[in-house]
């Protein structure tokens, strides 16, 4: 088995959310003191803003996420004004979700299979998250697979580490959740960056323990937000890097779906998670951070899981 190079990475995904969850609140409890202090509101007004600051900011983040994606979305795939609100209310309440609850307290999210309470024989499902994520945004999707009788595990990477990196530890994981299942291969599910962790693991340890692979709004080609990225992660997902550019020498010789939206409000260009040599699911009208646990996506990749040998034909054309 190859392994790269250590790096330390000594707060886990969920230590920083929760320290970024800490500071944020600490920030708005001087802020709405001093507020009272100077006498510009009353404690009871200061009380309430302490409650809607975290989520106009949370508002501001999706809005301005969501700005910068239009201008690599055609015209004639703009939503129409009669939808944008429904569009982004779900991509903002799973925002909120995930930023304060979900990432910073994953031990309430755990699934049966990471709590070894699984009871059935079904199929073993791994999914891998995001960048800066962890495998609590898959909450409601992994209980809807529970009650459908598939065994589901999670993982949590950490957060500024090589790809790579982030790849041997699932290796690691993938050799934990078998032995612990029994089964010879599983499903990888990856959102986002980790289908790039996904697709760097095939590269370095191949596809002996995998019945197939499924991306969801993953950035096979880079994204234009990672310009904002931090760490060596961020770095390798910016389009054009050299990262990349080795990562699409590589052939793709296991049963691999990519699904992504036309609206992807992180991925930009958001033809950047179409795969040549792929099957590739094209969505409309829903959001990148929606895509883990949203009711919509989680629909297109049960169908995805009901093809026995995932080979059916792409279902829309590339977005230009």
């Amino acid at each position: 088995m190859k392994t790269s190079e250590t790096r330390s990475c000594p707060l886990p995904s969920w230590a920083f959310s929760l320290v970024l969850l800490l500071g944020e609140l600490a920030f708005f409890v001087w802020l709405t003191r001093k507020g009272v202090e100077r006498g510009i509101w009353s404690d009871a007004v200061g009380g309430v803003l302490f409650i809607l600051l975290p989520l106009a900011l949370r508002a501001v983040v999706c809005f301005g996420s969501y700005r910068a994606s239009l201008r690599t979305i055609p015209s004639k795939d703009r939503i129409h004004r009669g939808e944008l609100l429904n569009f982004f209310v779900i991509e903002y309440a799973h925002f909120c979700k995930q930023t304060l609850l979900q990432l910073p307290f994953p031990v309430f999210w755990r699934t049966k299979g990471d709590r070894g309470e699984h009871r059935v024989d079904g199929e073993v499902i791994l999914f891998q998250h995001g960048y800066a994520h962890s495998g609590a945004v898959w909450a409601r999707t992994a209980r809807e697979l529970e009650r459908k009788g598939y065994r589901v595990y999670t993982i949590d990477q950490p957060t500024f580490a090589p790809i790579d990196t982030m790849a041997d530890r699932l290796a690691l994981r993938i050799q934990e959740v078998l032995r612990a299942t029994g089964a010879a291969k599983l499903t990888l599910v990856a959102h986002s960056m980790g289908g790039l962790i996904a697709r760097a693991y095939l590269r370095r340890h191949g596809e002996a323990a995998l019945d197939r692979v499924i991306t969801i709004g993953s950035p096979h080609h880079g994204t234009h937000h990672a310009v904002l990225a931090r760490g060596t992660n961020g770095q390798q997902m910016r389009i054009g890097s050299g990262w990349l550019k080795q990562l699409a020498r590589e052939r793709i010789n296991v049963p691999f779906t990519s699904i992504y939206s036309v609206h992807d409000t992180v991925i930009s260009p958001q033809s950047s998670s179409h795969l040549d040599g792929v099957q590739n699911i094209v969505l409309y009208d829903i959001g990148h951070v929606s895509m883990p646990s949203g009711a919509a996506t989680r629909g297109v990749l049960l169908d995805v899981l009901n093809q026995p040998d995932g080979t059916r034909a792409d279902t829309g054309e590339q977005p230009k």
